[in-house]
């Protein structure tokens, strides 16, 4: 157990680079990683959900993404780890939402070829730049209108914990949990129309 601790602690002192390539082969690493990013890939899955899409479908494609986003990353090329990973998770939800609406089932994936020509995205300074400044500002934007209970409950659950480990937690009930995840997308999702 104490070699586990010291190996998380190393682990979280790591930077998201080494970590992805760390993780291409030890899971514990790749894990880390994921956690930092569990909450871009929450968020960004209620951006992109519509009428068409459910945000839990694309979250989990965008979770997909992300371990793509990991087995892909190179180091050599000088391009942060985050901006990649938003990269990549961005234009796989995009390419499901709108295939969602073309009306094919949303349930196909996308096959390896498809999912190939989204992590080959070539990245320019501008659209770093953009990334970067529209999510720093959209988190800003949503922090300001979530109270600290959806907040806290929102964290929680993107974590990974269920409603009711997130409920004993916070010492709320499951329903409580439920109610402040569903105002906290309702606050998202207004925000993303006025942002349109």
């Amino acid at each position: 157990m104490l070699d586990l601790d010291f190996n998380l602690n190393e682990l979280n002192s790591k930077t998201d680079e080494e970590l992805a390539v760390l993780g291409k082969k030890d899971k514990t690493a790749a894990a880390v990683l994921i956690s930092r990013y569990s909450r871009l890939v929450f968020i960004k899955s209620e951006i992109y959900a519509n009428s068409d899409t459910d945000s839990d479908d694309l979250h989990q494609e965008g979770m997909i993404s992300l371990l793509k986003a990991i087995e892909a990353f190179d180091v050599k090329k000088g391009v942060k780890f985050s901006t990649f990973a938003e990269v990549c998770i961005v234009n796989r939800m995009r390419t499901l939402t709108k295939r969602s609406a073309k009306s094919t089932s949303f349930g196909e994936r996308i096959d390896d070829e498809e999912a190939a020509d989204v992590l080959s995205v070539e990245e320019t300074p501008e659209s770093i730049y953009f990334y970067k400044e529209f999510f720093s500002e959209l988190w800003k934007d949503i922090c300001s209108v979530l109270s600290l209970t959806e907040l806290n409950v929102i964290t929680h659950c993107v974590q990974g914990l269920s409603y009711k480990k997130t409920a004993e937690k916070l010492g709320m009930t499951e329903k409580a949990v439920d109610n402040a995840m569903q105002r906290a997308r309702r606050k998202i999702r207004t925000i993303m129309h006025d942002t349109n």
